[in-house]
């Protein structure tokens, strides 16, 4: 039988919050990266397809969904960061990947990894 994890872990870096007393005021901070954590980013409710990136139709509009806000709505969000919640960093990964290559795969041919090397040079200061 598995069960559910049900730690919160940061919005930002991933790191667990199980010592973060809850529910986590505006003012809590992940002692990882320092990230605010009372932010939509974080909620329970955030929903990048949603209206207002948000699954709760009563809530205010955000404008910033990474910094600390006054939701009364907020509920943190609970388990690991999973590619279902991080959908950007899927559709980034896939963009790069080499046809018939699978995500994660570390194939270091060249033609795998001309990709890789064109991102670099384009973001090298």
């Amino acid at each position: 039988m598995t069960t559910l994890d049900e730690t919160p872990y940061c919005w930002r870096c991933g790191a667990s919050l199980a010592r973060q007393p809850l529910p986590l005021g505006r003012e809590a901070v992940c002692a990882q990266c320092n990230a605010q954590l009372h932010v939509c980013r974080q909620c329970a409710h955030f929903d990048p397809g949603k209206s207002n990136q948000c699954r709760e139709p009563m809530a205010e509009r955000v404008v910033d969904k990474t910094r600390a806000n006054f939701c009364d709505w907020f509920q943190a969000r609970r388990g690991p960061l999973t590619q279902a919640n991080t959908p950007r960093k899927a559709a980034l990964e896939a963009l790069f990947l080499s046809p018939g290559a699978e995500p994660g795969n570390t194939d270091t041919t060249p033609e795998a990894s001309e990709p890789r090397a064109a991102l670099d040079r384009l973001f090298k200061s």
